[in-house]
C-alpha cells in the first residue's frame, strides 16, 4: 500500500511531464505567435513543475527533497502567469499591451524570490520528516502559501473564464474544448484537499489535468482549437471548414447571418448556402437578402496547411453594402453620362451646325442694321457648338474610368495644329510663339488636344482687352516638357488660382471657369501630368501645363 502510494504519485507527475514536453511539438505548429508562445512556455514550466515534485518524491535527502519542491512550486507560479499570457493571447487580448504590466512582473518577482528564500524564513512553509504513510518530507503550508494559492486560482479562474467567453461567441462545435477545459479545472479538488486525505500528499495536482488540456487540444482538436481563436476574435461573421468544406465551427455574427448554420456540423457548405459556396471560387459580391433588405458581402478565405497540404479554411464573410451602393450609383451616372454623351454628340451639336449654316448663309442677306444682329448669331452658335465639344470630350474622360490607354503623341504639330484653329476662331485676338515649340513626346491620347484649346480659348474668352495677346512659349528638362500659356487679361486672385480647375471641389458644381479648365485638370491628371496658374508680367495669367517626357522605358514601366 505504502509502495503503491508513493508510485502513484510519482506515476501521475511522471506522465503528467511527459505529455507536456511532446506536446512542446505540437504547440510549435500553431500560427498565431502570442498564442504559440504562451502555450509552449506554458508547457515547459508545467513539465518542470511536475518534474520538481517527481525529484521531491524521489530525491533521498532531505535537502535533495527541499530543493525539489521548490522548483516545482517556483515553475508552479511561472505557470500561471504562462497561463495568463497564452489566454490573453488565444483571445485577442495582446499580452504586451497590458495595462501595469510592469507591476505586475515586479510582484511576481518579488513572490519568486520569497520561494526561493524560504529556508529562510519559513513564510511559506515549513517542513518535518516522517515515516508515515511512507518516508517523506511533510510540507506545513503557511498563511503566505494560502494567500498565494488564492490569487492564483483567482488568476487561473480569470484566464478560465476569457477563454469560455471565447467559446462562447462560437458554435456549437466548441462543446469539446469546454469540456476539456473543465476537466483541466478538476485535479484542483485534489490540491485543496491534499492536507485532509490520508492518500493525498500537500502538493499541487494540476499538472495532470494541464497534461488533458494539452493533448486534447493540440493532438486531436488543433485545427478547431486554431479555428475558434480566429472566428471569435473577429465580429465578422466566420466559419471554420475542413479540408472537404464542410462546417466545423462558426461565430455567431455568422449564425445570425446564415440560420441555416444551426446544427450544420459537418454538412458541406453547399448544403447550407449555395451562394456561399460559390464564392470560394468565384469572385464577386454575394448579396443576401433578409426582411426585404439586400445587403453585399465580399468573400474571403484563410487556408490552413499541413506541409503542403490545404487541411481547412477560414471563411470570413465581409458586409460591403456601402461599397457596392457607391459603385451600383456610379455605374448609373455612368450610364446617364454616355446618354448625355450621344445626345451632345448628335443632337444638339448637328441641330448648331444646322441653326449655324443657315445663319452664314444670312450674311450676304442682311443689311447693315442687321449685321450687328446677325454677328452675334453666328458668335453664339459658334460657342455653342465649342461648349458641345467641350462636354463630349468631358464625358469621354469620364468614361475611361482612370484606365486610358495611352500612346505616345508629339507635342509640337499637336500644338501648332490647336493654336491654328483658334487664330480661325478668334480672328482678333493675337496668338505669338516665343523662340521654338518643343520638340517632344510625351504619353497621352487624342484627348490632349482638349488640354491646350481650352486654356488657349479660356485665355481669349476671360481677356478684358479689345485685342487680346497670348503668348505660348516651352521649357524642357530631362524628365518633363512645361508649355506656358500667358495672357494679357485682369488676372485671377492667388485664392482662385487653385479652385478654377475645380481641385478639392465636387466637379461640375465647384466655383470655376466652367466645365473646361476642370477637364484640363483630369486629363493632365490621367497622363501623369500637372497644370497650375502663375501671374503674368505686368498683368494676367499664366498657365503652365507640365508633362513627362515619353521614353521607350517609360511605356515599359506602365
Amino acid at each position: 500500500m505504502i509502495e503503491s502510494l508513493l508510485l502513484g504519485h510519482i506515476l501521475i507527475f511522471a506522465v503528467s511531464a511527459i505529455a507536456c514536453v511532446t506536446s512542446i511539438p505540437q504547440a510549435r505548429k500553431i500560427q498565431h505567435p502570442g498564442t504559440r508562445e504562451g502555450l509552449i512556455v506554458f508547457l515547459g514550466s508545467v513539465a518542470l513543475w511536475a518534474g520538481g515534485y517527481i525529484g521531491y518524491l524521489l530525491a533521498p535527502t532531505r535537502p535533495g527533497k527541499l530543493a525539489f519542491y521548490i522548483l516545482g512550486f517556483v515553475f508552479a507560479f511561472i505557470a500561471v502567469g504562462a497561463w495568463l499570457y497564452f489566454c490573453a493571447a488565444y483571445t485577442g487580448r495582446p499580452p504586451r499591451h497590458t495595462p501595469f504590466r510592469k507591476a505586475i512582473v515586479g510582484i511576481f518577482l518579488v513572490f519568486t524570490a520569497l520561494k526561493l528564500t524560504n529556508p529562510l524564513h519559513n513564510l511559506y512553509f515549513t517542513t518535518e520528516w516522517v515515516t508515515e504513510p511512507f518516508p517523506h518530507l511533510v510540507i506545513h503550508h503557511q498563511l503566505l502559501y494560502w494567500v498565494v494559492l488564492g490569487l492564483s486560482y483567482a488568476a487561473i479562474a480569470v484566464g478560465f473564464f476569457i477563454l469560455m467567453e471565447r467559446f462562447y461567441h462560437t458554435g456549437s462545435d466548441s462543446r469539446p474544448l469546454v469540456v476539456l477545459v473543465g476537466l483541466s479545472g478538476l485535479p484542483a479538488i485534489a490540491t485543496i484537499m491534499g492536507s485532509h486525505v490520508d492518500w493525498l500528499l500537500p502538493l499541487m495536482y494540476e499538472p495532470p489535468g494541464v497534461a488533458l488540456f494539452a493533448v486534447g487540444t493540440l493532438f486531436f482538436y488543433r485545427q478547431r482549437f486554431e479555428g475558434i481563436r480566429l472566428t471569435g476574435e473577429s465580429d465578422k461573421p466566420a466559419i471554420f471548414l475542413d479540408q472537404g468544406t464542410c462546417i466545423r465551427d462558426y461565430n455567431q455574427a455568422a449564425r445570425r447571418l446564415f440560420p441555416a448554420l444551426e446544427r450544420s456540423f459537418g454538412d458541406p457548405l453547399e448544403a447550407v448556402h449555395t451562394g456561399l459556396a460559390d464564392h470560394l471560387t468565384n469572385q464577386g459580391v454575394l448579396a443576401i437578402t433578409q426582411d426585404d433588405e439586400t445587403r453585399y458581402y465580399d468573400v474571403s478565405s484563410t487556408p490552413f496547411v499541413a506541409g503542403e497540404v490545404m487541411t481547412g479554411q477560414l471563411v470570413t464573410v465581409t458586409d460591403v453594402t456601402e461599397r457596392e451602393s457607391y459603385r451600383q450609383r456610379l455605374e448609373e451616372k455612368t450610364e446617364q453620362l454616355e446618354a448625355l454623351n450621344r445626345v451632345v454628340r448628335h443632337d444638339i451639336r448637328n441641330d448648331m451646325a444646322v441653326v449655324l449654316g443657315w445663319a452664314e448663309i444670312l450674311e450676304d442677306h442682311v443689311d447693315e442694321e442687321g449685321e450687328d444682329a446677325l454677328n452675334r448669331v453666328l458668335h453664339k452658335s459658334r460657342h455653342v457648338i465649342q461648349v458641345t465639344e467641350v462636354a463630349r470630350d468631358f464625358v469621354e474622360s469620364l468614361s475611361e474610368n482612370g484606365s486610358a490607354e495611352l500612346e505616345e503623341i508629339e507635342l509640337q504639330p499637336l500644338v501648332d495644329a490647336e493654336l491654328a484653329v483658334v487664330r480661325d476662331s478668334f480672328p482678333s485676338a493675337q496668338f505669338h510663339v516665343s523662340g521654338e515649340l518643343c520638340d517632344v513626346s510625351v504619353q497621352a491620347n487624342e484627348m490632349l488636344s482638349s488640354v491646350f484649346r481650352n486654356i488657349l480659348e479660356n485665355a481669349v474668352r476671360h481677356n478684358d482687352k479689345e485685342t487680346p495677346e497670348i503668348t505660348v512659349s516651352c521649357e524642357v528638362d530631362s524628365e518633363t516638357v512645361r508649355y506656358r500659356i500667358a495672357d494679357d487679361g485682369p488676372g485671377i486672385p492667388d485664392n482662385q488660382k487653385t479652385q478654377i480647375f475645380g481641385k478639392g471641389e465636387k466637379g461640375l458644381d465647384s466655383p470655376g471657369s466652367g466645365i473646361g479648365l476642370y477637364l484640363v485638370h483630369l486629363l493632365t491628371d490621367q497622363f501623369d501630368g500637372n497644370v497650375w496658374v502663375e501671374d503674368n508680367d505686368p498683368t494676367g495669367s499664366v498657365f503652365v501645363v507640365e508633362l513627362p517626357i515619353y521614353t521607350p522605358s517609360s511605356r515599359t514601366s506602365e
